[in-house]
C-alpha cells in the first residue's frame, strides 16, 4: 500500500463534527481541488489471499439505495465499478488481517465490544450529497459524531485485546459511504464535473441499528464479506 493511500481524505477535518453542512462543504471542497484521481485497486494495495476483519455498518434501506442507483447510472461505468447496491456500506475500523487474530482473540473482543456498546442507541444518519476521495465516489454522511464515538469504543476494545496492534486513530477517520470506486488514472476535472451535476439530490436518511464484525477479501475488483458478529445498539 502506498503512503499516500494511508493519508486520511479529507485531509483536514471539518471544523465542525455535528453540522452536516460543515461536514458536506469539507468533502466537496476537498473533492473538488484534487487535479488526479488514482486507480482504488492499485493504490489500496491487497495482497491475493488476503482476508481481513473489519466493523462494517450496513444498509439495506431502499430509499439509500435508489439514490445511489440514481448516481450510479449518472456516472455510468466507464472508469468506475460500482459497489453493488446490496452491498452499500460504512467502513468503521480494520482490525487486522484474519491470519494474524486467533479465535480465541476475535471472541474476545466480541465480548469487549458488546459490553462496551450495550448502551449505545441506535442513531439517524444523514446520506448525500455526492462528493468523492482519491480513488471513490462517494456520500458525505452526517453527523460524525455517533461515528466518531463508534469508532474510539471499538478501538479501545481492540486495543485492550491486542495492544500491539496498530490501528487508525480516531483523529484520522472520515465517515464516508462509498458507490462507486475509480479503475484508472486519471484527470480529475471530468469525475468531478459529473459529481457536481448529482449534488442537487436529496439526502436520505437511514437508521443505523446495529455494527457488524465482518470477514472480509477482494473478488476481483469489488469486495465481498461475511458477517461474523452482529452487535445490535441498545434501541
Amino acid at each position: 500500500m502506498t503512503g499516500t493511500s494511508k493519508l486520511p481524505f479529507p485531509s483536514l477535518r471539518p471544523t465542525s463534527t455535528s453540522e452536516p453542512g460543515i461536514i458536506r462543504s469539507n468533502d466537496w471542497s476537498a473533492f473538488r481541488e484534487l487535479t488526479e484521481l488514482h486507480d482504488h485497486w492499485t493504490l489500496k494495495g491487497w495482497a491475493p489471499d488476503r482476508c481481513g476483519y473489519y466493523w462494517y455498518l450496513t444498509f439495506s434501506d431502499p430509499a439509500l439505495a435508489d439514490l445511489a442507483s440514481k448516481c450510479q447510472v449518472q456516472l455510468g461505468t466507464d472508469t468506475l465499478d460500482h459497489v453493488p447496491l446490496n452491498s452499500l456500506h460504512l467502513t468503521v475500523l480494520s482490525i487486522g488481517n484474519t491470519d494474524q487474530v486467533s479465535d480465541a482473540e476475535l471472541t474476545r473482543l466480541t465480548e469487549l465490544a458488546r459490553q462496551r456498546l450495550a448502551g449505545v442507541d441506535s442513531f439517524e444518519l444523514s446520506v448525500g450529497p455526492l462528493a468523492g476521495s482519491r480513488s471513490a465516489i462517494r456520500f458525505s454522511v452526517a453527523p460524525w459524531d455517533p461515528l466518531l464515538d463508534l469508532h474510539r469504543s471499538l478501538r479501545e476494545c481492540t486495543t485492550a485485546m491486542r495492544p500491539s496492534s496498530q490501528l487508525a486513530e480516531t483523529s484520522k477517520f472520515r465517515p464516508h459511504l462509498g458507490i462507486a470506486y475509480i479503475n484508472e488514472q486519471q484527470a480529475a476535472n471530468g469525475l468531478v464535473d459529473a459529481v457536481e451535476q448529482l449534488r442537487g439530490l436529496a439526502p436520505v436518511t437511514v437508521q443505523v441499528q446495529d455494527v457488524h464484525l465482518v470477514e472480509l477479501r477482494r473478488d476481483g475488483r469489488q469486495y465481498v464479506w461475511r458477517d461474523h458478529t452482529i452487535i445490535p445498539f441498545a434501541r
